[in-house]
């Protein structure tokens, strides 16, 4: 398994694989000083980066190094052409329309080409994260993240909504405020896009809360 740190594909760091200078980025669920036990899920944090590259900011993109993390792309302005590569080969070639959605795993070695300016909210969601709300959802076999490239989930706009919100009026990262909206995403995302061994996973509507991942 690859190993994880607090410097993974966010922020900067993420922003400089698109050729940007900076990126504005909100840590809604911080990392902690030191793994706990049975707090996995955390030795990560899950980071939202906004990406905007405009049209003297097209063309091929850096590849992204192999990490334990998914990045979930909400698009929040369409464009007629973008290219997803993995493995130095494009994989998903088509345009998203506002609130489209596609998902990466990042120990896929990916990049992306732009055939039009983007606009994107860039979530961060560790593999560990992953794992451990499955399991508080009681969704034990849940392991990965997929949707169909393109797909727009009315939930997912509401959150991002929300989570645009939380940029314009920046609070502290680690806030309570950002960390009930992580989780909400989190489950979301694993309740409506998990997959075990390709087969999207049946999962119980039940609240899911700080406390059940410590």
């Amino acid at each position: 398994m690859l190993s994880v740190t607090r410097e993974g594909a966010y922020g900067d760091l993420l922003g400089r694989y698109f050729e940007l200078p900076s990126a504005p980025s909100l840590v809604m669920l911080p990392a902690p000083n030191a793994p706990a036990a049975g707090a996995e899920c955390l030795m990560a944090p899950f980071v939202v980066t906004r990406i905007t590259c405009l049209p003297d900011q097209l063309g091929m993109k850096r590849e992204i190094p192999p990490e334990d993390a998914f990045l979930v792309t909400l698009h929040l302005l369409g464009m007629r052409h973008h290219e997803t590569w993995v493995r130095g080969r494009p994989s998903v070639v088509r345009g998203y329309e506002p609130g489209a959605l596609g998902i990466v795993d990042l120990r896929d070695e990916v990049a992306s080409y732009l055939g039009n300016p983007l606009d994107a909210l860039q979530f961060y969601v560790p593999h560990a994260l992953v794992r451990t709300v499955a399991r508080a959802s009681g969704m034990l076999h849940v392991s990965s993240l997929m949707c169909a490239p393109g797909v727009v989930d009315p939930v997912m706009c509401s959150l991002g909504a929300a989570v645009l919100a939380l940029f314009e009026r920046p609070q502290r990262a680690g806030s309570l405020v950002q960390q009930h909206l992580a989780l909400t995403i989190c489950a979301h995302l694993v309740r409506r896009f998990g997959k075990n061994d390709g087969v999207t996973a049946a999962a119980p509507r039940r609240p899911l809360h700080l406390r059940q991942l410590h």
